[in-house]
């Protein structure tokens, strides 16, 4: 007989403040930080706006569910950096087209520094790939995350 863990879902819960048409503070945890939008475009330019934000989290995500796949294959992984490119047809926030994907393409760049091997990599991205809900959310959308990592091996 199969034993299957019951599925619980975790709520995640923040809350927003507008002050004007631009600035967002958002609050979780403890924790506040602000989405805003570049004076071009009548903002205050006071944090990143709502599309960095996003693509921010993408960042954030990759960083900590490669770290935590790495560390349960018993390998060492060092991100020295992850860079985003997002690709973002705007034609949709302009309403001159329906958009269905927003961020058509999202070029992911990571640099890291591993003990691991090629194989070991390549099945970590596979993992992260799956298991990284920023990644899998975006790629639900429709977008293509095109991935390109730089790694430096090293031994234990």
């Amino acid at each position: 007989m199969l034993n299957v863990k019951e599925h619980k879902l975790i709520k995640v819960a923040l809350e927003g403040y507008a002050p004007t048409a631009s600035l967002t503070e958002v609050r979780v945890r403890g924790h506040s930080f602000v989405i805003d939008e570049p004076p071009y475009r009548h903002g205050t330019d006071v944090g990143p706006t709502p599309l960095e934000t996003l693509l921010g989290a993408l960042i954030g995500c990759t960083n900590v569910i490669a770290r935590r796949i790495a560390m349960e294959m018993k390998i060492d992984l060092k991100i020295d950096k992850i860079d985003v490119l997002g690709h973002l047809d705007h034609r949709g926030i302009d309403r001159v087209a329906d958009v269905p994907v927003p961020f058509p393409t999202i070029e992911l760049m990571v640099k890291a520094t591993t003990s691991g091997t090629e194989q070991d990599m390549a099945r970590l991205r596979e993992d992260l790939n799956a298991r990284c809900p920023m990644s899998v959310i975006l790629k639900q959308a429709g977008s293509q995350i095109v991935e390109s990592w730089e790694i430096n091996y090293v031994q234990k």
